[in-house]
């Protein structure tokens, strides 16, 4: 069983474009949005739900974005070393899956431009209420990572490549 890592972060912090960039390198860098089945929309009931594109307060006050824990903890068990992007409402509770956990750190008016940038293939932040609701959520994260001893990572000017030094 090799190392686990998981680096956290608010939408918009780079956890795509990074691990892109690191995976193109034959790093086995892991986009968590990107593997069927483990994770989803969820409403207060447990029962999963679509996640609409112009998702508005009602929704986001309402349901929330998970990880399926165990789905998680076999997928680790079937790779080697494994540098996992990602974030979910359950994330620390998972993060015992975890050898260490990293949190991407950006100011909120890069985090906004980022939300909002055009070859942005997530749709969360587009609308002003989703931009509000990430942006305030990327703060209550980082408040709780910190609480948790959680490493910051300030990600402004680095490149994956500089990232992936402070986190191998």
């Amino acid at each position: 069983m090799g190392k686990r890592v998981l680096i956290i972060g608010p939408s918009g912090s780079g956890k795509t474009y990074i691990s892109a960039e690191l995976r193109k390198q034959e790093i086995n860098a892991v986009d968590a949005d990107l593997i069927p089945r483990l994770s989803g929309w969820f409403n207060k009931d447990g029962k999963k739900v679509k996640y609409p594109e112009k998702a508005d307060k009602e929704f986001l006050d309402n349901h929330e974005f998970l990880w399926n824990k165990e789905f998680l903890k076999d997928y680790l068990e079937s790779q080697d070393d494994v540098y996992f992007f990602g974030l979910s409402g359950n994330v620390f509770n998972v993060i015992s899956l975890f050898d260490r956990v990293y949190f991407l750190k950006v100011n909120p008016e890069i985090l906004a431009r980022n939300l909002r940038h055009e070859s942005r293939e997530n749709t969360m932040g587009r609308t002003d209420y989703q931009l509000e609701n990430a942006l305030k959520y990327a703060e209550e994260i980082e408040q709780k990572a910190k609480e948790l001893g959680v490493k910051i990572i300030e990600v402004m000017d680095k490149t994956p490549e500089q990232i992936f030094q402070e986190i191998k």
